[in-house]
């Protein structure tokens, strides 16, 4: 019997794992994939601190950005680096220029808050003239350009990483963790007068079809647009969003984040590196249909190029290198009233203003910046649940750095290359490493390599059948397996 089951092995799961573990809590985390190989693995990785805040002027919300901004720069400085980023101004958009000003004075004017755990201090922003913004990134439409800001964020360039690293962080700290383990259903038992507690969890091991019962006094629940299948009846799904980006080609100039705010929609378009290319995104649009093959149309992929091109006409967008697809659990509208901003998450307890469900926390939207205290508030919630509110120790996450691994380094080795069995031995020993698609997505870059990878999966196979006990079938599927994902990245081109 477990204090707390978590599903869902996000970026969110694993913060709620790794907080909860690090209170003294037994937790048992399950995630029905990889560690963040849902939508954490599809977003910008952009750490973002009063950008999030610029059209708003929310004072309240850019403190907190900054805040968390600066405490993940500190507690995980291997894996978030800090970037510049450079926000153009266009002449046609008056108003929004002078917003975007205010809003950098008011996160300028935050960054000396000597509260805030800055470290080491970003720069301040700069205003640039047309020639020096053209100069950083020649690119931009010269038309109508009035200018940009040069501003400093934080960037994780590696955030499968990151929500891997904070998973084995909770196993350190005593949690037991299940990958490609799907909850099929929640357990419950009666609480009497029509109402019922959740009592932990049935699952599923999609790899080895093993298959039990896990018990808890509390299930915590992050499972973004897979949430409707514990909560709706069958067939009865809920209206979701699905955020689409894509892989362009390199841009000249310096290697700052291009960010466009978008007035009309409350967004950012942004554009930065990435790996032999550049990644932009994104667009939202509905989303029906199954969760497991999720991908960009070309409809999608077609209307995020018009808008990008709208600021960088002459980069060659007509044959992007891959398209990706997050379905997540719509965020309330962008506010239009200036200075309110929408919640962008949501944690809800099943039991409260009498609801007949206890036992039960699902926690909801959120993004980068703001995972860590989002956690945080939902621990809390779980031991006052648990009614250990006050024997367990306070949240230690804002100061307890994430231990650095001493991971056998990869670059885009050769198939022969001896440091490639090291580190697939190493993945499969200390990291929870289970498949072809875990070590190439997640455990290192050569998934972006021109070939995708695909010449090192010999040695990967070779090396892991071994270590596993795989058979001809299970390396038939695995490869099978790597190349589906790979194909969904190029759905676009025929959907």
């Amino acid at each position: 019997m477990y204090d707390i089951v978590v599903i869902g092995g996000g970026l969110l799961g694993a913060s709620v794992a790794r907080d909860a573990a690090g209170r003294g809590l037994s937790v048992c985390l399950f995630e029905q994939e990889d560690f963040g190989a849902g939508a954490t693995s599809r977003g910008s990785r952009l750490v973002t601190g009063g950008l999030n805040a610029l059209q708003t002027l929310d004072f309240t919300r850019v403190r907190e950005d900054i805040r968390e901004r600066e405490i993940l720069r500190r507690v995980a400085p291997h894996l978030v680096h800090s970037q510049s980023c450079l926000i153009p101004f266009y002449s046609q958009g008056v108003l929004a220029q002078a917003r975007l000003r205010a809003g950098l004075a008011l996160t300028d004017a935050l960054g000396f808050d000597p509260s805030l755990p800055m470290h080491p201090l970003l720069p301040v922003h700069q205003l640039l003239s047309p020639s020096e913004a053209r100069t950083r990134a020649p690119r931009l439409r010269a038309e109508g350009l009035a200018g940009a800001a040069l501003v400093w964020e934080a960037v994780v360039p590696r955030i499968e990483r990151l929500a891997l690293e904070l998973a084995l962080d909770a196993r350190r700290q005593g949690a037991s963790l299940r990958t490609h383990t799907r909850v099929e259903t929640l357990c419950w038992e009666s609480a009497g007068r029509g109402r019922e507690r959740a009592v932990g969890v049935r699952w599923t091991d999609r790899l080895t079809g093993e298959s039990g019962r896990t018990d808890a006094h509390l299930v915590v629940a992050s499972v973004g647009a897979w949430q409707f299948e514990l909560e709706a009846p069958p067939g009865n799904q809920p209206r979701l969003s699905k955020s689409v980006s894509i892989i362009g080609p390199p841009l000249p100039g310096r290697e700052d984040i291009l960010v466009f705010p978008r007035e009309e929609e409350g967004r950012l378009l942004v554009v930065m590196p990435w790996p032999q290319g550049s990644w932009i995104g994104s667009i939202e649009t509905d989303f029906t249909g199954n969760l497991d093959t999720a991908h960009a149309t070309g409809e999608e992929v077609a209307a995020l190029v018009r808008l990008v091109r709208d600021f960088l006409p002459t980069v060659a967008w007509d044959d992007p290198a891959g398209a990706q697809a997050a379905v997540r659990l719509p965020l309330p509208p962008h506010a239009a009233s200036f200075g309110v901003a929408p919640p962008t998450y949501d944690i809800r307890d099943h039991a409260a203003n009498g609801g007949a469900q206890d036992g039960l926390v699902t926690v909801s939207g959120g993004r980068v910046t703001n995972v860590r205290a989002i956690a945080e508030e939902a621990v809390d919630l779980a031991c006052r649940k648990l009614g250990r509110a006050l024997s367990t120790p306070p949240c230690r996450t804002a100061s307890q750095p994430l231990p650095t691994l001493a991971v056998p380094a990869v670059g885009a080795q050769v198939p022969d290359d001896p440091a490639l069995r090291v580190a697939v031995e190493w993945a499969v020993a200390e990291e929870e490493c289970r498949t072809v698609r875990d070590f190439l997505q997640r455990r290192t870059p050569l998934a972006w390599t021109a070939d995708g990878g695909r010449s090192a999966i010999p040695v990967i196979l070779e090396t892991m059948a071994g270590l596993l006990g795989w058979d001809g079938d299970r390396r038939v599927r695995e490869v099978k397996a790597y190349e589906a994902d790979l194909a969904l990245r190029q759905a676009f081109r025929v959907l």
